[in-house]
């Protein structure tokens, strides 16, 4: 049985697929940013640091994953911000998983760090976003009332 608003007599949805899995990304993105900080996990001293022994990490991918949750889970309030957010997050992925395909410089990969299992995450977490959010965009899903 679903529960109405005694205004308009209309059942009360929940919140859009797309929000859960705005907020499920931005929870992926905290547990991930609160474990490189976690010495048992992150295994190494700090220009190699691996997270698991397979993902290389820093100082400042740890904030940039805990931002990224941050913003993720502020912008599931609404499913068009949830999906913004994915197409905008996802893009970035994407172009950090592309350039750590090229030679970068070494000032660029001792801040941010990339081997090979980073960057097909990268990409693969990237390109899984901008399809999440390019698509419900482009469903248009009717406005709520």
């Amino acid at each position: 049985m679903t529960t109405t608003d005694p205004e308009t007599q209309v059942p009360k949805r929940g919140p859009d697929p797309v929000q859960g899995m705005g907020m499920l990304i931005g929870l992926l993105f905290l547990v991930l940013g609160a474990l490189e900080l976690m010495p048992g996990v992150s295994v190494g001293e700090a220009p190699s640091r691996t997270l698991f022994g397979v993902f290389a990490v820093s100082g400042a991918w740890t904030l940039v994953h805990l931002l990224t949750g941050a913003a993720a889970v502020f912008c599931t309030r609404s499913s068009r911000a949830a999906a913004r957010f994915l197409i905008i997050a996802g893009a970035c992925y994407a172009v950090v998983g592309l350039a750590g395909l090229l030679p970068l410089p070494r000032a660029v990969t001792d801040v941010l760090p990339l081997n090979t299992a980073g960057i097909c995450l990268a990409l693969a977490l990237g390109t899984a976003m901008l399809i999440l959010g390019a698509g419900w965009l482009w469903r248009r899903p009717e406005r709520r009332r």
